[in-house]
């Protein structure tokens, strides 16, 4: 399944579980929920805006305990450094600041 949200740049998802991460492109990379609580919302923004671009997610969740592929697409290949907010069911947020996805493959969250 893909998800596409429009933004400045274009961003897409698919379920990562399983993925062979050697298929990931130079900045995408895997949002691995390693709590018990549903993933409801993923904003990913390159670090030179200040405002978060809207949520990846949509309509869908992150499972506990499950991973997920964010493809980015639409971006130039040395652009690496992002930002990423990622909240869950009970509003727990965690925001990652210059995130250099050009060498990062996984984000954790907790």
């Amino acid at each position: 399944m893909h998800i596409r949200f429009p933004a400045a740049a274009a961003a897409a998802i698919c379920l990562g579980l399983l993925a062979d991460p050697s298929w990931a492109g130079r900045q995408d990379f895997y949002v691995r929920n390693n709590g018990g609580n549903y993933v409801q919302y993923i904003h990913v923004s390159p670090s030179t805006v200040d405002d978060w671009e809207e949520d990846v997610l949509g309509d869908d969740v992150l499972e506990p305990y499950s991973e997920m592929l964010i493809e980015m697409i639409g971006y130039s290949s040395d652009e690496c450094a992002f930002d990423i907010k990622i909240i869950d069911e009970n509003g727990y947020k965690r925001e990652y600041y210059k995130v250099d996805l050009c060498s990062q493959l996984y984000v954790d969250f907790p």
